[in-house]
Formats: C-alpha cells, structure tokens, sequence
C-alpha cells in the first residue's frame, strides 16, 4: 500500500472517532476495534468484519426496530470501512455495497416511507415529512456518503423538511463506479429531476468537499433557494496536502494528473443564494484554505467560526446544527413548523399583530371552547375565528383593559402541539381577569386547522358574564 498507510493507527482514528460517533457508531466499540489495530492495513478488514457481526445480530432480533438498529450500525461500519485510499478497489467495492445494502434493509424497518431514487450519475435517499415540505439535498465529502449523514436527515424532518441525502460518482454507494465530477451541477440536477412533485423551495446543505460541489452546484441550478457549507474548502495546494488527501484524490480520479487537474478546479464560485459557511477553528489541513472567501465572496453570505470545532464540526453539533438547520428553514420559507406557528400565533396575540394572527390560521379552521358560555361551541372558519370568537372575547374587556397574554410552556409532537399561557386583564365591569389557558392546536402546512381550548369557565363566567 502507499505513503498513508505506514503512518501510526492512533492520531487517524482520533481524527475520526467523533465523524463515526456523530454518524450513530457507538463510542466504546469503535474505540475498542481501533485500539486492536496494529497498523491502518487492518482498518478495512477490521470494520467489515465488525459490520458483519452487525448483521448478524439482525437475523437474530425478534422485533423489527431492533433488526432495524443493528442494519443501520452495520451500514456504518461498512462505510467506515471505506475513509481510507485503499488501493484495493474490489474491496473497497465490496464494502460500499454492503453498506448500501444494509441501508436499505434498515430503511424498510425504521422509515418505511423513505423512497430509493437513482439516477444515471446518483443514489439518494428521499424522505418527506408532508407533500408539499421544502426539500433539503444532502451533498457528501471526499470520503463520506448518504449512509454517514443520517442523523442529520433525522433533524432535517424533525423541522418538517424534506430531505435527499445523496451519492454521486465517487461517492459512498458509487465510490468506485466513477471518479468525482467537479460540474456536481449535473448530479444536483438528475437528483431533483427524480423527484415526483418536487417543491419550490429547495436548499443544499454540502460536507466537507461537499462544500465545494454544493456551492458549485448552486451556481448553476436556478431551483436552489439557500446553501449552507460544512468544513468546505475554498482553494487546494497540491504540493502542501497530506498523504490521506492526496492519495484519495489519486485513487477516486484513477491518476495524479486528473488529482491534480480536478484539485485546481477547487476555486470559490460566487454563490448568488443566501449562504452561511462554517468552519471548525480546530480544522487545520495543510494545503486546505477554509471557508472564509466562499462567504465573503457570495451575494448574500454569512461566516460562522466555531473555535473549538474540529472537521465537519462533529465534536460541536450542538453548537452550529440546531441554528443551522433553523437558518434553513426560514430562507426556504418554512419557519413553520408546528410549534413555531403556535408559538408565533400566541406572540401575535400579545403584541395585537392582527396580520400575524389570521395568517396564521386556516381558511377552514375550527375553534372549540368549553363550558356553558356564549362564547362556548364550535367556531368555524379563519374569518369567524378571529373577528366573531376572538374579537367578541376581546370587547369583554375595558378598553385600555385588554388581557396581556403570556405563553408560559409548548409541547409538540408530530402535528400536535400543545400551548399554554396566561391572560389578565380587566373586564369591562371593572373585575380583575386572571386565568390560565391551554390549548391543543393542529398545525397542518404551517396552518392552525384545529384547536381545543380548555380554561377555568367558572372564572370566565363570574368575571366577564357577571352582572
């Protein structure tokens, strides 16, 4: 083998524990495979052999989730088996496909709704949280692949958004089909192509070298709305990278002049779409120039240093990907997931944002109070809602009187959302209103279709219905 694989097993393992760890592999197992480890020869056969005793443990669960989970670590270890330039392409080939497979049959247990596309030049993973949800595609490194960014689809629909995690030539399942393309334009555009009812509002979200494709993609396929960049490089110098980057380039493009020649394509494009780049201040690779110019030479973009990230920001996800994610959503316009709707509807309801407030309903929504009341039943529609229920409670109050509302905790769950808050104010008889409020709402497409008010009625009753 070559010039990397007679460097010591330690720091490369070290360098990936928290990749392998933030991907779903289990701390203690990689760290008791790698210390086993006399030399990086043995990585390959040292997680492919792991892998199948992964899956294993899958033909002997009983219960589908747990034949799930151990497919899915299976198809990680496979992977994992692949970050290395192994010269020996059918093994390498062997275990990428294992791993795609253990994907798949992980998939059918865990998130039988997933769709497998592929196209002339990619395989992705499609998973939507409802028809219409924005979409999100995945674009992975050098050495990584779909199966590596799972956890990051999870939080995608966590947010109601839809995501495609995808590999092209080169990559993950198709790691030795072809070389890299640096034109992923073409990939991005076969990816979204395959997509049945394809929404309007589409974002890319690129990893590691990813960065590049993604932001190169960008450039070119008007459909994209938003682009975040993950560890992403700028510029390569050839001559100062180290043996494990070199040796990838070589070995993906079948030769160091193609290395080289697909290396000095790597030049920040001018992204036009809203952009944020972030950088792990621990990322230090020789011959690598960080994110910073991409951003700064962008339309509209933004730069975000975590100082003790490392590559890909992985021993830090708490600190980037939860307001990443929610950047996201809001430049493709779907800041609406069900409890920001709620949240924003009660906010409007505090501030008598009354725009705010019927956008955030509805056109067939339905209102249900309790009690014996003439506000209580069913009302029907956003129109009603807001100008005969809402409206009519409000002129129960003084004027100058009118109940200061304060949302004091949400719980959500899939479509569910329930909110509670306080209101006080001073009725028009003169009675001090003090009550506490829960409701459960229904949030449909970033609307409130439904909600279920439950209060004190007896305190409704004596304060604003007293004589």
């Amino acid at each position: 083998m070559t010039a990397f694989f007679d460097e010591p097993v330690a720091p490369f393992a070290a360098a990936n524990r928290s990749r392998a760890v933030a991907a779903g592999v289990d701390p203690h197992q990689y760290d008791e495979v790698t210390a086993g480890l006399a030399s990086l020869r043995e990585w390959t056969d040292a997680f492919t052999r792991t892998g199948r005793e992964h899956l294993a443990l899958a033909g002997e669960a009983r219960l589908p989730r747990s034949a799930g989970e151990a497919f899915r670590d299976a198809a990680l270890w496979f992977h994992f088996a692949t970050v290395l330039p192994n010269p020996d392409l059918a093994e390498h080939g062997r275990a990428a496909a294992a791993s795609a497979d253990a994907l798949r049959r992980s998939l059918a247990r865990l998130a039988p709704d997933a769709e497998h596309l592929t196209g002339p030049d990619f395989t992705g993973v499609l998973r939507r949280p409802s028809p219409d949800a924005p979409l999100v595609v995945l674009v992975p490194g050098m050495n990584s692949g779909k199966v590596e960014f799972m956890p990051i689809a999870e939080a995608l629909l966590h947010r109601g958004l839809a995501v495609l995690a995808i590999d092209g030539p080169g990559q993950g399942e198709l790691a030795v089909r072809g070389p890299w393309v640096a034109d992923y334009q073409r990939i991005v555009r076969q990816a979204l192509d395959a997509v049945d009812g394809l929404p309007s509002s589409i974002g890319l979200v690129g990893l590691s070298m990813g960065g590049f494709l993604a932001s190169v993609a960008a450039l070119h396929e008007p459909r994209i709305g938003a682009v975040v960049t993950v560890s992403g490089p700028t510029a390569l110098t050839w001559d100062e990278l180290p043996p494990y980057v070199t040796e990838s380039f070589v070995l993906r493009m079948g030769g160091e002049t193609a290395a080289r020649e697909f290396a000095g394509r790597v030049t920040t494009p001018p992204v036009p779409q809203p952009l944020r780049v972030l950088d792990g201040g621990l990322d230090v690779i020789p011959g690598v120039a960080n994110g910073a110019e991409l951003a700064r030479r962008a339309a509209n973009g933004e730069y975000v240093l975590i100082p003790e990230g490392n590559h890909l920001l992985e021993n830090r996800r708490w600190a980037w990907l939860p307001g990443t994610l929610d950047w996201l959503a809001a430049r493709l316009g779907h800041d609406h997931d069900p409890a920001s709707v709620v949240i924003r509807y009660v906010e409007a309801v505090a501030n008598g944002d009354l725009d705010t407030i019927k956008g955030s309903f509805a056109d067939d929504a339905t209102w249900i109070y309790p009690g014996d009341l003439p506000l209580t039943g069913a009302w029907k529609g956003r129109d009603t809602i807001v100008d005969d229920f809402l409206g009519g409670a409000g002129n129960l109050f003084r004027p100058g009187g009118e109940p200061e509302v304060v949302l004091t905790n949400v719980v959500a769950d899939g479509d569910q959302v329930v909110a509670e808050w306080t209101s006080r104010g001073t009725a028009r008889g003169g009675s001090a209103y003090d009550n506490r409020c829960l409701g459960v709402f229904t949030v449909r497409n970033g609307k409130i279709t439904c909600v279920r008010e439950y209060t004190d009625t007896q305190h409704v009753e004596r304060t604003l219905f007293g004589s």
